[in-house]
């Protein structure tokens, strides 16, 4: 794919900054932009959670389990990230 180097240079900073190739980037990056147009144009069924960023964060509309706990929760993903990081 050929992109002006000024888009490919952003686009590798944020890959970078993320820990993932800039054509995972790529890929997501497209992904996200569907899933937005799809939105758009279908209202979010009861059993989907609704989605959309504010910024640069993702939200998604969705009650809580009764059972949620925040810190286990940033603990499981910190865990995870770890994980995805070590060789």
């Amino acid at each position: 794919m050929n992109l002006p180097a000024n888009l490919q240079q952003e686009a590798q900073r944020w890959a970078s900054s993320q820990g993932i190739s800039l054509e995972q980037f790529i890929f997501q990056s497209i992904a996200e932009k569907i899933n937005r147009l799809n939105q758009q144009v279908q209202e979010p069924s009861e059993e989907e959670p609704a989605t959309y960023y504010e910024g640069r964060v993702l939200v998604v509309d969705a009650p809580l389990p009764s059972n949620f706990d925040i810190v286990d929760f940033i603990d499981d993903m910190r865990s995870e990230r770890i994980q995805e990081l070590m060789p």
